[in-house]
């Protein structure tokens, strides 16, 4: 009778923390926005945060909104003969209700202006054939990418299967 009453505990022990989480599976979409300008000017990190509370099947909150984001931010600066700087946000990732770092596929790229043909066209043109120093138009550079404060992307998703701790 002990041993039937002690089997009984454990099963119930057991089927309460199944019950104690939820799962987050992969795929599910994170919104994330910026709080900060980013530009490819300057070799800064990125400063962002979850935009809506993400929450699993059983609708329980497993990331809440306002959790902060970590990411590898790539710039490039522009440079001569018009080609453009950009930004590459990737390898995101935030952290769960229950402490967990939660890894976040999906890449974000944003590009400056591309002035490349036009700065050959009227360098080449107008040094070769009028005035040589115009030549010297070849080192105009293209635009910096910017990420404007406040902007959300949705093109992030979670990487794998977790099973968050309520």
């Amino acid at each position: 009778m002990k041993r039937i009453c002690c089997l009984f505990m454990a099963m119930a022990v057991l089927n309460l923390t199944i019950f104690a989480s939820s799962p987050l599976t992969r795929g599910t979409v994170v919104y994330i926005r910026t709080m900060s300008e980013i530009s490819s000017k300057t070799n800064e990190t990125i400063d962002a945060i979850v935009d809506a509370d993400v929450k699993g099947s059983d609708g329980k909150v497993l990331i809440k909104k306002g959790t902060r984001v970590n990411a590898n931010v790539v710039t490039k600066k522009a440079k001569g003969v018009g080609k453009p700087g950009s930004i590459s946000l990737k390898n995101l990732s935030t952290t769960s209700v229950d402490g967990q770092t939660i890894h976040l596929s999906g890449t974000v790229s944003e590009e400056g202006e591309n002035k490349h043909t036009k700065v050959l066209a009227v360098g080449l043109s107008v040094g070769l054939l009028l005035f040589a120093p115009c030549l010297a138009y070849l080192a105009k550079k293209g635009g910096n990418a910017v990420i404007p404060s406040g902007t959300v992307y949705n093109q992030f998703s979670v990487a794998d299967e977790y099973q968050i701790e309520l």
